[in-house]
């Protein structure tokens, strides 16, 4: 959400706005800096220096910051009355956890870090930029070539700016040519030592409005550091084309000395522009120093003359607009006029052609913002004459710098455009804009009747309650059959997944319809009204009003059981549940190492109150991503303690690289285990990737557990635990064959041992599950379908591997199948698609069934209920945060990456069978070094 400021200027008129800076603001620079040491990183700091003449007040200045995809957010705002001397420095520390651990002291202070592939800014009061570095393509900050990212290797080193050949820190606006990398780091702070200015002359920007016809003069101004010597000073003066040619008769070259008398500390120098009535944009020219007199070094030794032009076309905004992800107009003054205000923000506000004026280009937006600065003075309703220069604000086409005239008030807005299951497309070879699904409605009025929140709120540093994903058709954001949308080969007919480009964004508080920090959870229904805006990358609806229609309160616990005769079986990935043991020499359990006894205590509290009382006691859990069975058995003990159960944990260790098992938590007062087997732990297969040497198939092997439930209605059962390789580098990449035989050959296996179980005739009458994280959907992803494999609706001609006909007989059934369709989901994974259809980098949240159960024929004729324990994939990211603190189930908000399930099953008829221990095939090899990681 951007409220105040400005990050950024485009085109000539950047020199305008320059020339009205602070005096010898210019002079600044971000001397070095480091975006992460050797504690991490936090472990920052950004130096600034000052190389003119003269003091420099930088209060209301902005460190800002931007990511890898263009977010840009303020770090720090510099207090006021803070100045930095001729020469001199100003240090920003971040004193975040594990932060900077420098022996030079900062100066200022902040507390959100910078990413490692993102860039940095100082800009003025205004948001104009002062200076900036980049460390990636994708930063919103950068000048010329970028650097390239150090990296998340933690150490003591820097990028710092080169010096010049006059010894003074080098500015050639290319990041690349004007930093090296200093190890150590070597910070300077206000008491540090500062730089010898010396004598230098520098010029700055200038800016002249063209006029329409005859001469003017664009006046620059050279300033030495010190008064000229008795002997006097010179340098040579001469321009250079960039928009602006002396060919197309926009200005007059000019090559000349200039003197300066002695003791004077300016001269001037005149360039002659050209005046027309020619309606263009905004153009610039160079002006350069050289040959310096004798003793006189070059300070900031180039200026831009920017050539303002002032003649004004009359235009709707649907030419401004135009048909194309940029306006035709950009860097020109345009006027537009009698249009419609829809819409005000707090610093700016929105205009709609009305619709006695609409063009009917479904192409061309009829609305625009207005950017004004401050709080405008305008009224929804008001019709408005607006002259403004146009520009593109992180790709949203504006007005700014605009002169405001009322014509009436009190209005009829347009007609909004009707979001709904048809608008916009959801086919990606259709958009609803050509090549894009949104910027054709860009500034328009948009209303939403039947929305559906697919992801709560994201979490920023300035914005705890930012933006949510939604879709306006009423279906969730779901996951659907096939290969990524343009991946599709030749000889595979599984269908495509279209990439779900109907889903945006909305910034629910961007124009006050809600207060700062109301939260959306995932599966929430809304109506709202209001403006489609562009914001940083992503196109956001920001609401004049929106209401919700049905919530979906968070944690939402399964339902109760019904009857003590009632088996509840149960899931849950417990994301990498690791104890503090350290020191493994053969794997690192977890992604950031062992956690500490206090970290693993309160991890303990929040799967009990998830365990206990969202999943509602399960008399078999069957857990994912368990350490070993220490661990688990602690977990035992938090559920005992809290609930007055007796669980009692198995598992059986497997080869995971990473040290995750497959395990189960029984509470041994309601079913009584006779039985728990390990499958497939020897087995081995020819791994590509350890070029054809035998490797251990199963990271993870199944473990199946026969029991018996316990009193009256008892009944025996199988479980077959599995969770297999994970989607990563599956889709693409050069391991995807490697990824894709291995998750083929384990799926075989396993349905392989499921087909041996329920063809033993002792236990065909009894009910066999198999359940866990698949790490596969519920339908093929067009290269495998795993659980089609397993559950024995394998269907070759839907994927790129055959499996030569099904071998498990009669086929398992999917009680997911039970669900209705947004309903289906337990992994909630983030698609990355790139930069397309307009946007900068589309990141689209996708639900998708990855923790699932298959039933036999028997178990079919026992199920009463499927169903999932929402505490996980719904909260807006705050909401996470803080269960941290929380108490009862709340605490169980975002304690894993999964939505758990509970299956019921009730015995209609006697109990059956006995225990069962299938063959096991292979030899015992070295393991697999793949992160058998959860979901992608």
């Amino acid at each position: 959400m951007r409220l105040n400021g400005r990050c950024a200027l485009f085109g000539a008129a950047l020199a305008m706005l320059l020339a009205a800076m602070p005096a010898m603001a210019s002079d600044l620079t971000i001397s070095q800096f480091r975006v992460r040491g050797p504690q991490g990183g936090n472990d920052e700091f950004v130096e600034l220096h000052n190389g003119g003449a003269s003091a420099v007040d930088v209060g209301g200045y902005k460190f800002q910051a931007s990511n890898a995809s263009g977010t840009v957010g303020t770090r720090a705002t510099l207090p006021s009355g803070t100045t930095i001397a001729p020469g001199c420095f100003l240090l920003l520390t971040n004193t975040a956890s594990n932060g900077y651990s420098g022996s030079v002291a900062g100066d200022i202070h902040y507390k959100t870090g910078v990413t490692d592939t993102g860039g940095l800014a100082l800009t003025d009061a205004s948001g104009n930029i002062i200076d900036q570095v980049g460390l990636s393509s994708g930063s919103a900050f950068g000048e010329g070539t970028r650097l390239s990212s150090l990296g998340s290797t933690n150490a003591d080193r820097s990028y710092a700016r080169k010096a010049d050949a006059n010894g003074a820190i080098q500015d050639t606006d290319d990041n690349a040519t004007d930093f090296a990398l200093q190890q150590p780091s070597d910070p300077h702070n206000a008491a540090s030592t500062c730089t010898a200015v010396g004598f230098s002359v520098s010029v700055a920007d200038a800016s002249v409005t063209e006029g329409n016809s005859g001469d003017r003069a664009i006046q620059f101004t050279l300033t030495l550091s010190e008064p000229a010597p008795t002997a006097g000073a010179s340098v040579r003066v001469t321009t250079a084309d960039d928009t602006a040619t002396v060919a197309d008769h926009d200005y007059d070259a000019l090559d000349q000395v200039v003197s300066f008398a002695p003791g004077a500390t300016t001269a001037t120098v005149d360039v002659t522009v050209h005046g027309d009535t020619k309606v263009e944009s905004d153009e610039d020219f160079f002006l350069r120093l050289s040959d310096a007199s004798t003793g006189l070094s070059i300070g900031n030794g180039q200026a831009i003359g920017a050539i303002l032009n002032d003649d004004i076309a009359t235009v709707e905004i649907f030419d401004i607009q135009g048909s194309g992800s940029t306006s035709p107009y950009v860097g020109q003054k345009v006027r537009t006029l009698d249009n419609i205000v829809t819409a005000i923000g707090p610093n700016g506000f929105f205009i709609q052609t009305p619709d006695a004026r609409d063009d009917h280009n479904r192409l061309t937006s009829n609305g625009v913002y207005v950017y004004t600065g401050s709080a405008p003075t305008v009224a929804v309703g008001d019709a408005v004459d607006v002259v403004a220069r146009v520009s593109e604000y992180y790709d949203l086409t504006e007005l700014s710098s605009a002169t405001v005239t009322v014509d009436s008030h009190d209005n009829a807005l347009p007609a909004a455009v009707v979001f709904d299951k048809n608008t916009p497309s959801s086919d990606p070879a259709h958009l609803s804009c050509g090549t894009t699904n949104f910027e054709c409605f860009e500034g328009m009025r948009v209303t939403v009747a039947h929305g559906i929140v697919d992801r709560g709120n994201q979490s920023y540093s300035g914005d705890r309650y930012a933006e949510f994903f939604a879709s306006a058709g009423g279906v969730r954001s779901l996951r659907s059959q096939g290969v990524p949308y343009g991946d599709q080969p030749s000889d595979v007919n599984s269908g495509v997944w279209d990439g779900n480009p109907e889903v945006f964004e909305v910034d629910a508080d961007a124009l006050g319809a809600v207060p700062n920090g109301t939260g959306y959870n995932g599966g929430s229904r809304f109506t709202a009204t209001g403006v489609m805006s562009y914001d940083y990358g992503d196109y956001e609806l920001w609401p004049s009003s929106i209401q919700v229609t049905h919530d979906n309160p968070m944690p939402r616990p399964v339902h109760d059981r019904v009857g003590m005769g009632t088996l509840r079986l149960g899931n849950f990935n417990l994301l990498r549940l690791c104890d503090t043991v350290a020191g493994n020499t053969t794997y690192t359990c977890g992604d950031r190492g062992e956690p500490s006894e206090a970290q693993l205590a309160i991890k303990l509290q929040r799967l009990s109150q998830y365990i206990g009382g969202v999943l509602k006691k399960p008399d078999v859990l069957s857990v994912e991503e368990v350490e070993n069975i220490n661990v688990l058995q602690q977990l035992a003990d938090q559920l005992n303690s809290d609930w007055g159960t007796n669980y009692t944990p198995y598992l059986v260790e497997g080869h995971d690289p990473s040290g995750i098992d497959v395990g189960f938590l029984v509470r041994s007062e309601r079913v009584m285990v006779t039985g728990i087997q390990q499958l497939g732990g020897d087995t081995t297969w020819n791994d590509p990737s350890k070029g054809g040497q035998t490797a251990f198939l199963q990271d993870r092997p199944p473990l199946l557990l026969e029991g018996r439930l316990r009193g009256p209605g008892s009944f025996a059962f199988h479980v077959l635990a599995v969770h297999p390789k994970s989607r990563i580098g599956v889709d693409s990449g050069s391991s995807a064959d490697r990824n894709r035989e291995k998750r083929f050959l384990q799926a075989k296996e396993t349905a392989q041992f499921v087909q041996a179980l329920q063809s033993d005739p002792r236990y065909r009458n009894m009910p066999l599950i198999v359940m866990g994280d698949f790490n596969a959907y519920q339908f093929t992803d067009g290269w495998v379908d795993v659980v089609g494999a397993i559950a024995g609706t394998y269907d070759d001609s839907a994927n790129l591997l055959d499996l030569g006909g099904n071998i498990v007989h009669p086929a398992l059934w999917n009680a997911v199948r039970s669900l209705p369709k947004n309903q289906r989901y337990s992994f909630l994974y983030t698609e990355q698609l790139g930069s397309i259809q307009g946007y900068a980098t589309r990141d689209v949240p996708v639900m998708q069934v990855l923790d699932q159960a298959l039933l036999n024929t028997v178990a079919q004729r026992y199920f009463q209920r499927f169903e999932y324990g929402r505490g996980d994939l719904d909260a807006p990211d705050e909401t996470e945060y803080q269960a941290y603190n929380a108490t009862g189930l709340e605490k169980a908000v975002g304690v894993s990456d999964h939505d758990g399930f509970v299956l019921d099953l009730s015995r209609p008829h006697g109990p059956h069978g006995h225990g069962w221990w299938g063959h096991q095939h292979g030899h015992h090899h070295g393991h697999d070094h793949d992160h058998g990681h959860h979901g992608h």
